[in-house]
C-alpha cells in the first residue's frame, strides 16, 4: 500500500472479548494452519479510514493443532482492509465531532498464521502486545487534547473576560470569574506538566500501562473541568451555536476522550487500581 497506512485497534472496549473468538484450524483446501475467527466490534478508532486493523482474539485450540508452538488465549492478528470476510465501517458520528470511529465485523474469517502478530509462536501472547501499544497512545494523545483545551480556554476565555462588561465593569474583575479562571489555569498547568513527564517517558522507549492510565483518567477529567469553567464564564456566547462559538463543539465532544478504551470508570477501577495493585503487590502476581 502506497503512503502511510492507518492502523485501527479493536480494543476500544478494553475489558471485553465478547464476540471476538477464534479457533485454530486447517484450511479446507490447502491444509495451511491458521484460525477461523468471528468478531463484532462496534466502536473502533480509525475503522472508516484504516488500511490495517489489529484484532484482539480469544484463541482456542480444542484439537491441539498448535503442537506446543504457541498457546491458547488472547492473540493479536493484523489484517489488511481488503481481507476476505472483513467488514470495516460504516462511520459513526460521535457527538458531531470530526473523529473517525466505526465498526469492524466478520464471521468465520480465515486468518493464516502469517497474519498473527509474531507468528504461531506468539499465539496467546497478545495481551502484552496490546498493553504496550495502547499505553503510548493513551498516555500521549488524550492528555494532549486536554492541554489544547486548557490553552484555548485560558487564552480565549481570558481575553473574552477582559472585553465583556457587566454593569460597565469587565467581568474579569468579578471574584467568581477570577475563581473559575484560576481553576482552569491551575488544571491546565497540571495537565501540561503531566504531558511533559509522559512524553519524556515515551521518548525513553518505555510504555508504562498504569502511569499512562493515570494520565488518561486524570488529564481528561481535568480537561472536562477546564472546558466547563470556560462555558460558565462565556455563558450565553458559549451556548449559542454559530461560527464565532469556539467552545460549544469542545464542550459537546468532552465525553469522547473520557470514553476512549472504556469510560474513566473502567480506567480507574480496572487499570489504575486493578493493574496497579497487581503489579505493586509483593505476592499477588505470583
Amino acid at each position: 500500500v502506497a503512503g502511510v497506512v492507518g492502523l485501527g485497534l479493536n480494543l476500544s472496549d478494553a475489558t471485553s472479548l465478547i464476540g471476538s473468538d477464534c479457533v485454530v484450524s486447517k484450511h479446507p483446501v490447502t491444509g495451511e494452519l491458521g484460525v477461523v475467527a468471528s468478531f463484532k466490534k462496534r466502536y473502533i478508532t480509525l475503522a472508516p479510514v484504516a488500511g490495517v486493523v489489529g484484532l484482539g482474539l480469544n484463541l482456542s485450540d480444542p484439537e491441539g493443532l498448535l503442537g506446543g508452538s504457541g498457546d491458547e488465549g488472547f492473540t493479536v492478528a493484523l489484517l489488511e482492509r481488503g481481507h476476505e470476510g472483513l467488514r470495516m465501517g460504516p462511520r459513526h458520528i460521535p457527538l458531531n465531532a470530526a473523529f473517525m470511529n466505526g465498526t469492524v465485523e466478520g464471521e468465520d474469517v480465515w486468518i493464516p498464521m502469517s497474519s498473527i502478530l509474531g507468528g504461531q509462536e506468539r499465539c496467546g501472547f497478545g495481551w502484552n502486545m496490546f498493553v504496550e501499544c495502547l499505553a503510548e497512545g493513551r498516555g500521549v494523545s488524550l492528555p494532549a487534547g486536554s492541554i489544547g483545551a486548557a490553552r484555548s480556554v485560558v487564552a480565549g476565555v481570558g481575553a473574552y473576560s477582559r472585553v465583556r462588561k457587566q454593569f460597565r465593569v469587565p467581568i474579569a474583575e468579578f471574584g467568581g470569574i477570577q475563581e473559575a479562571m484560576a481553576k482552569a489555569g491551575s488544571d491546565g498547568l497540571i495537565t501540561i506538566a503531566g504531558g511533559d513527564v509522559m512524553n519524556a517517558i515515551v521518548d525513553n522507549h518505555e510504555a508504562p500501562m498504569v502511569i499512562s492510565s493515570v494520565m488518561k483518567q486524570n488529564c481528561t477529567e481535568r480537561g472536562r473541568r477546564i472546558v466547563e469553567c470556560g462555558m460558565d464564564i462565556a455563558a450565553g456566547s458559549a451556548i449559542c451555536r454559530g461560527d464565532k462559538n469556539y467552545l460549544g463543539n469542545a464542550y459537546m465532544s468532552l465525553p469522547i476522550a473520557i470514553t476512549v478504551e472504556g469510560a474513566n470508570i473502567m480506567t480507574r477501577s480496572f487499570q489504575i487500581i486493578g493493574q496497579g495493585l497487581t503489579r505493586c503487590h509483593p505476592h499477588m502476581s505470583d
